[in-house]
């Protein structure tokens, strides 16, 4: 497991549920069902959840740039534009909302998707392999 394998995975589930929210302070987990089976795109954001905490800078700023991501390529993807309301801004919008350096941003998101693959591949038995 690598930082871009983090980062895919978390594009994918943004693309896949475009309305997912960014931060959602819920009561319930979400798990994997078996361990025989890949887990699912809401297990990436659970897993994130757990490692980074819930609405820690870095979390936000891996799920604000994944949603950033994902937007902008259902935008470009002509079949995809058609069929999805995109909800979201961008990075840019997100750091001047909330007044944050985009410098300091990217490193927050860089260090969540480290301390993610560390704690993946530190333990195993969180989870089947990607």
């Amino acid at each position: 497991m690598t930082c871009l394998d983090v980062e895919r995975r978390l594009i994918a589930m943004f693309m896949a549920l475009t309305d997912a929210p960014v931060f959602s302070a819920r009561a319930r987990r979400i798990g994997p069902t078996s361990p025989n089976i890949a887990p699912g795109p809401l297990f990436w954001l659970e897993f994130a959840t757990v490692v980074l905490g819930a609405g820690t800078p870095e979390l936000i700023a891996l799920l604000t740039w994944a949603r950033a991501k994902a937007r902008r390529r259902i935008k470009r993807h002509h079949r995809l534009r058609l069929l999805k309301d995109v909800p979201g801004g961008t990075v840019t919008d997100h750091c001047r909302e909330f007044g944050v350096n985009r410098r300091t941003f990217d490193r927050q998101r860089k260090r969540a998707s480290e301390r993610i693959v560390e704690a993946w591949n530190k333990d195993r038995s969180v989870g089947p392999a990607p």
